[in-house]
């Protein structure tokens, strides 16, 4: 196809973004100038029977028909039809005006999705969140949108995500809406399994709305609080909002100077500033490298001020030409202290103020756990973190509450009578398991009648993945556990070497919480490296066995397609090159980083960035290695914590994704 061809369906199709389908023949051949084919549709017939998965306009095609096919507006040209059905498609190709030939590979090459939605639980509440509003102001939605078409080049798990979203955001309180009201609500996910992306979405669609400050709670860690600042960074505020606070005369490196998908060129771009074209800029009040502190001299980041001064803030005249703030906040509680310090300050104000409050890994910190036998007669003694969400929302009564976790077993325990708690009064979504996904079923063989050692390979996950340790602790089963992660990065290695690409490499240990007991650990581990003979005949042959008893039959039967050599002796050279990124010489022989609070250990823990350099070590910690935070690679996993607590365990689970 010609260049002014594609060109002109592409054109048709952002042509069709608001109105939805139209004739896409006639319109194309208008956008072109009536190229040769265009009208006939042979051009277009042609192009996608000889396209790849990877070709830009059948990628654009897939992506705008699993919109329509999701559509749930009661737009005229759906005809009335639900979503996701052969009846909604049908109405599509109607609308589209296409032959039956070009018809029958639409249905090849991009059949609908009849996927599960989001399970909601609400009462009722005013819509507000009309087809008309939702397409004139998706400035940043749309944006994000692109973004994950080119990262996930799947525009099926789009769709859904447009959908589960919007089940979130139309929930909320319309920002224009005269008399306030909070809405508070719980969003629940299977562990590591896109929630971020979801709230991500939510935070996108909320400021095209209107809300004009946002304020994700993280996690309890520094790590956790950084690798949201920058997920963030990248998908939502974009390269211009940043660029913007950067200075041409400040001589220092800016936060992301040495990032390598800055300097790739990967964080969203949104054309230009987009106050430039009449939208709002993303004022971030922390960043990267740094957590939300007391404002001093720059109080003026957090004054809302509209255009209409003799109109209320909330009015659409006003939230509609004004900034957003956004600030992401570890749950600590001298961070929260210098957020709400410096809110206090504008308290005047901060009625007419939209405010969306996301709280991720919501059942931790943020519940009130003072046991009622302390709390005094008509006050309730709260936790630091729980009386600080209390007083945002006090302060803020425009302010919408949404918590986001995979384990809500705390949160269901919340005292709904509590006004000033974080019960889920309002709404409780449960999203759906997302195609791909890794979860406890994948790792265990649920109701299975046969002994594990009898269930076939091929189709027992247990047996595949999971190696049970002994009651006590057993430096074989650990020098074994760390052979698997130097087979396995071998494994890696080799595949790379005919075109299968791995960034990181890790292997997790968890035993204890305790901070000695991490230190007990990696040194063990630096003990068993050292002695484990890697370079040496005894120790080629110990990993010779494990490899042809464990790998290779393993991978046969899971993973048939994917290239493990026959011949253990192919992996020789892979296995020296694994064992050199594993324990480099600049680390003075160590593979091991220890992820805890620990200060002494900060400066080794800041090399623990996925970000920025490729990352094969094994990982020693406990906390900080969970809830919400993101092991890259994650290959093996070495646990021997006891836990009762059902939440601990799941949170835990690192290599669920």
């Amino acid at each position: 196809m010609s260049d002014t061809a594609t060109t002109a369906y592409s054109a048709a199709l952002d042509a069709m973004q608001r109105p939805g389908p139209k004739p896409l023949h006639a319109l194309a051949a208008m956008l072109g100038a009536d190229a040769n084919g265009i009208a006939d549709g042979s051009v277009l017939l042609a192009h996608l029977r000889d396209a790849g998965p990877e070709d830009a306009l059948r990628q654009q095609f897939a992506h705008a028909l699993a919109a329509w096919d999701h559509e749930q507006s009661g737009a005229p040209w759906t005809g009335g039809t639900s979503h996701n059905t052969a009846a909604r498609r049908a109405a599509v190709i109607a609308a589209l005006g296409i032959d039956e030939q070009t018809a029958e590979l639409f249905a090849d090459l991009f059949p609908f999705a009849a996927a599960d939605g989001p399970i909601v639980i609400a009462d009722d509440w005013e819509e507000w969140r009309t087809p008309q509003r939702r397409t004139e102001r998706s400035f940043y939605w749309s944006h994000y949108q692109r973004y994950l078409l080119h990262k996930w080049r799947n525009p099926d798990a789009i769709a859904d995500l447009d959908k589960a979203t919007e089940e979130v955001v139309r929930r909320l309180s319309d920002p224009t809406r005269t008399s306030a009201y909070q809405a508070k609500g719980l969003v629940v996910g299977y562990v590591q399994s896109g929630k971020t992306a979801n709230f991500t979405g939510v935070v996108a669609k909320a400021i095209d709305a209107g809300y004009r400050l946002v304020i994700v709670l993280t996690g309890t860690t520094n790590m956790l609080r950084a690798q949201t600042q920058r997920r963030l960074d990248i998908e939502l505020c974009g390269r211009e909002n940043i660029e913007r606070e950067i200075s041409p005369h400040d001589q220092k490196a800016h936060e992301y100077q040495d990032d390598p998908d800055w300097k790739r060129d990967r964080f969203v771009r949104h054309g230009g500033r987009p106050s430039d074209a009449g939208y709002p800029d993303i004022h971030r009040l922390s960043n990267h490298a740094g957590d939300y502190r007391r404002l001093k001299m720059g109080f003026s980041a957090l004054e809302f001020r509209g255009r209409e001064r003799n109109r209320k803030f909330f009015d659409p005249a006003n939230l509609h030409t004004s900034d957003a703030r956004l600030v992401v906040a570890k749950k600590n509680a001298s961070v929260l202290e210098a957020l709400v310090a410096d809110l206090g300050r504008i308290s005047e104000r901060l009625g007419e103020v939209p405010v969306l409050i996301i709280d991720d890994e919501s059942d931790q910190a943020s519940v009130n756990t003072v046991s009622p036998k302390k709390w005094k007669e008509d006050s309730k003694k709260r936790t630091a973190i729980n009386r600080l969400i209390g007083q945002l929302l006090r302060m803020m009564p425009r302010a919408q509450y949404v918590g986001y976790t995979a384990t809500p077993y705390a949160n269901v325990f919340i005292d709904p009578s509590d006004v000033e708690d974080i019960f889920p009064r309002d709404f409780l979504i449960s999203l759906p398991r997302p195609d791909g996904y890794m979860g406890a079923e994948d790792f265990h063989d649920f109701d299975a009648e046969l002994p594990l050692d009898q269930r076939p390979l091929e189709t027992s996950k247990e047996r595949a993945h999971v190696r049970y340790l002994g009651d006590e602790p057993d430096e074989g089963e650990l020098r074994r556990a760390m052979d698997m992660f130097v087979l396995t990065g071998a494994v890696k290695l080799y595949r790379q070497r005919h075109g299968t690409t791995y960034r990181h490499h890790t292997m997790l240990v968890h035993e204890a919480m305790g901070k000695d007991s991490h230190r007990q650990t990696a040194e063990l581990i630096g003990h068993l490296w050292n002695t484990a003979g890697y370079y040496r005949p005894t120790g080629l042959a110990r990993l010779r066995d494990l490899y042809l008893t464990d790998v290779l039959p393993v991978s046969r039967a899971q993973a048939p397609t994917q290239l493990t050599p026959a011949d253990f002796d192919d992996l020789r050279d892979d296995i020296g090159e694994a064992l050199r990124l594993i324990s480099p010489a600049d680390r003075h022989g160590s593979p091991v980083i220890v992820v805890n609070s620990d200060t002494d250990l900060e400066r080794q823990q800041e090399s623990l960035d996925f970000d920025k350099r490729e990352i094969w070590r094994i990982l020693v910690g406990g906390n900080k290695l969970a809830r919400g935070f993101t092991v890259e690679g994650l290959t093996v996993t070495y646990y021997r914590r006891a836990t009762a607590q059902v939440d601990t365990l799941m949170q835990m689970g690192r290599w669920f994704g």
